[in-house]
């Protein structure tokens, strides 16, 4: 599933977590992270987060998100 785009919400420690995507106009709300990963790439040593997530409706998508440093 491609996204328009990502909400993020920033919990009380800062850090930012999928809450909702946009597809075709449509908001879709994120009712379930089921797991999330920080991976930094060899090569390039950037880092982004990975997220599974369920979406409302049932949907699970992958979400990621380039952390800058």
């Amino acid at each position: 599933m491609d996204f328009d785009r990502v909400e993020w919400y920033a919990g009380y420690r800062g850090e930012e977590k999928p809450a909702a995507v946009w597809v075709g106009g449509s908001r879709i709300e994120v009712t379930e992270i089921l797991w999330q990963k920080r991976i930094r790439e060899s090569r390039s040593g950037r880092a982004r987060e990975v997220f599974l997530c369920r979406l409302a409706g049932g949907q699970q998508v992958r979400i990621e998100k380039a952390l800058e440093e």
